[in-house]
């Protein structure tokens, strides 16, 4: 016998779902048209996994990679009137669904990831530092640039480690003498950057991906950090 539960959305943020007794025991998600993202832990953090009315996981939530729990969600961010990742697909969408996690933390708007020239600038530049076994910034001051190499079985597993750890100098910052730290994290929330390329690569020397970041616009200016980077809400 199939058993449901139905829970309304309330505003943008995140809506606690399944009671403990419902851990794994969800199968499939009838979204009623609309798009969500679904938490693996509560208050919008851990792994995310969107879920689309014509996504494979609307009914088959097993693919996702959480034991089926589902303790959270919140509606798909919109712009446009389509989800800001929807129409990218592997690294570009973990990029930006990575930044978009920790910029809402810090009431940043969404980023996008529909520039495809920023996209190919970071390639392109992931491929020179793992060509020629380099680990270096390009001097690039047309975007704004995060550099990070990681391991794991699949570029985009790369990616979310490396956002991870560029936001986990968020722990280091400080909100009363800004821009004196945490170049990486102020990058990745910066509240008036409105687009992001990605590029990964596998450098087979030093074996670990390179992942470069692209901003636009660039972040980082002197005198702007406290209306662009806020303190965590």
């Amino acid at each position: 016998m199939r058993a449901s539960i139905t829970f309304t959305q309330h505003g943008s943020g995140c809506s606690s779902l399944v009671e403990h007794s419902w851990n794994d025991r969800a199968s499939s998600v009838n979204t009623h048209g609309s798009c969500i993202l679904a938490w693996e832990h509560s208050d919008c953090s851990g792994t995310s996994h969107r879920i689309s009315p014509s996504s494979h996981h609307h009914n088959h939530l097993s693919a996702l990679g959480f034991n089926d729990e589902i303790s959270s969600f919140q509606l798909c961010p919109q712009g446009g009137g389509s989800s800001l990742s929807d129409e990218l697909s592997g690294v570009q969408r973990v990029a930006v669904d990575e930044h978009n996690k920790y910029r809402r933390r810090h009431g940043s708007p969404d980023i996008r990831g529909d520039d495809q020239e920023l996209h190919r600038v970071a390639q392109h530049f992931a491929d020179h530092l793992a060509r020629n076994n380099l680990f270096d910034h390009s001097g690039n001051s047309k975007y704004g640039e995060n550099l990070g190499a990681g391991g794991g079985p699949t570029k985009e597993e790369a990616v979310r480690s490396v956002i991870e750890r560029w936001y986990d100098e968020e722990k280091t910052y400080d909100y009363n003498n800004p821009g004196s730290s945490g170049g990486h994290f102020t990058a990745v929330v910066w509240k008036a950057t409105t687009h992001v390329g990605i590029g990964v690569a596998w450098n087979p020397r030093a074996n670990w991906y390179v992942v470069v970041a692209n901003y636009k616009p660039p972040g980082n200016f002197g005198g702007q950090y406290r209306e662009n980077v806020l303190r965590p809400q």
